[in-house]
């Protein structure tokens, strides 16, 4: 999946969190940089809010991973991290992804309720839907 950079060739929060699965991230880097908001980005440089959980993780390895990411999208930046606590009202990748899963996880449970199938052997036989064993099938990466 390509993610044109938004106008003015500037990232903003919403657009980090779009193009975060095109940057093809793996490992502790993906790890790293799915637990940042986008602080800034003034065309050369970003800066990634990071938590202050996760700092421990912050090696220059990982700058430069996110740097040719970025570059592999169009979007060469050098990559800095601000270590403090993050706004409330924003997302991180990772919570962004979590918050998906629930919602798969939700509507696959409401699925299985309103299944006629499910229905009837709850019917027939008293059975019981056990919600915490539903597995939505997993969303591919880009």
């Amino acid at each position: 999946m390509s993610v044109e950079p938004p106008s003015g060739d500037r990232l903003n929060h919403t657009a980090w969190l779009a193009c975060f699965e095109s940057l093809g991230l793996g490992g502790l880097t993906r790890n790293l940089a799915a637990h940042c908001q986008l602080e800034s980005d003034d065309g050369d440089v970003i800066v990634l809010l990071l938590d202050p959980s996760q700092s421990a993780m912050q090696a220059e390895v990982h700058n430069g991973r996110i740097e040719r990411a970025l570059k592999s999208i169009g979007m060469p930046r050098r990559v800095k991290f601000h270590v403090a606590e993050l706004d409330a009202s924003l997302e991180t990748p990772r919570q962004q992804e979590e918050r998906f899963q629930q919602e798969r996880h939700a509507q696959a449970v409401d699925l299985l309720h309103h299944d006629p199938n499910i229905q009837k052997l709850q019917q027939a036989f008293g059975a019981t839907l056990i919600e915490s064993t539903v597995k939505p099938t997993p969303e591919p990466r880009s």
